[in-house]
C-alpha cells in the first residue's frame, strides 16, 4: 500500500481488528462490514453502524446478498487512546450482531438493555446516561488485557487523525443598553447614544433636566 495513503492504512489495520475482534467474540458470525472513516457528525459522534445494507454492487446478479453494512470510525476522534479506538470499532460490532440475530437494541440515539446485555457479555463497561441511555461505554480491563496480548495493534497506523481547528467566535457588539434615572432609579432599555430624559423626575419649567445614566 502506498505509504502516503494515511486513511487506507489506518483502515487495513481496523480490518484485522474486525478479524480478531469477530472470532473471539462473535463466533465469526459477522460478515464484513465496509469499514470507512468519516467526519464526525457535530463533533461529537465517535462511530457509527448503519442498520441498513448501504454499500451495493454495481452488478444485479445477487446484488441483496451482496450488499455490505458499513461501520465507521469518526476521523476526529483516532487521536484517542488506541483501546478506546478499537472499543469504538468493538461498539458497532455489538449493533451489527443484534442487527443479524434480529434484536432491536436502539432507539434513535437510545441504546437499551438489549444493547447494555451483549456489550457487557463481550467485555465493554457500559454506562448509562439520559441522553444515550446505555450507550456509553469503555473497555474494560480484560478487553485492554486481550487487545495489548492477541490483538497488539499498530498505533503507527493511526499517524494522523482528523483536526479541524475551531472557528474563533466573533465578537458582537452590544446593541441595546440600560439606563436608570439617578434620582427615582426608574429604568429602561434604548440603544447606545441617546439621550433620555426622566419624565418623572424633570421639570421642563425650571430648566431642571434630568437625564438617564447608561448602566453597563
Amino acid at each position: 500500500m502506498n505509504e502516503n495513503n494515511f486513511a487506507g492504512i489506518a483502515l487495513e489495520e481496523a480490518y484485522r481488528w474486525f478479524e480478531i475482534l469477530n472470532k473471539k467474540y462473535y463466533q465469526n458470525k459477522l460478515d464484513y462490514p465496509v469499514i470507512t472513516i468519516q467526519k464526525s457528525p457535530r463533533g461529537k459522534t465517535m462511530g457509527w453502524f448503519t442498520i441498513d445494507r448501504v454499500w451495493t454492487p454495481k452488478e444485479e446478479q445477487n446484488k441483496d446478498e451482496k450488499s455490505k453494512y458499513e461501520i465507521c470510525l469518526c476521523g476526529e476522534f483516532l487521536n484517542d487512546d488506541i483501546h478506546e479506538v478499537i472499543g469504538i470499532l468493538h461498539h458497532e460490532m455489538v449493533h451489527y450482531a443484534n442487527k443479524v440475530n434480529n434484536i432491536k437494541d436502539c432507539n434513535n440515539q437510545i441504546h437499551n438493555k438489549q444493547f447494555k446485555n451483549l456489550a457487557e457479555s463481550v467485555n465493554l463497561i457500559v454506562e448509562k446516561s439520559k441522553k444515550y441511555g446505555f450507550g456509553h461505554t469503555t473497555c474494560s480491563p480484560e478487553l485492554i488485557k486481550f487487545i495489548d496480548e492477541t490483538i497488539k495493534p499498530s498505533e503507527s497506523c493511526f499517524e494522523y487523525f482528523r483536526n479541524v481547528p475551531k472557528k474563533e467566535s466573533k465578537e458582537t457588539k452590544k446593541t441595546q443598553f440600560t439606563y436608570q434615572c439617578p434620582e427615582c432609579k426608574e429604568k429602561i432599555k434604548a440603544k447606545a447614544d441617546k439621550i433620555i430624559i426622566c419624565g418623572n423626575c424633570s421639570d421642563i419649567d425650571s430648566d431642571n433636566i434630568i437625564e438617564f445614566e447608561i448602566q453597563e
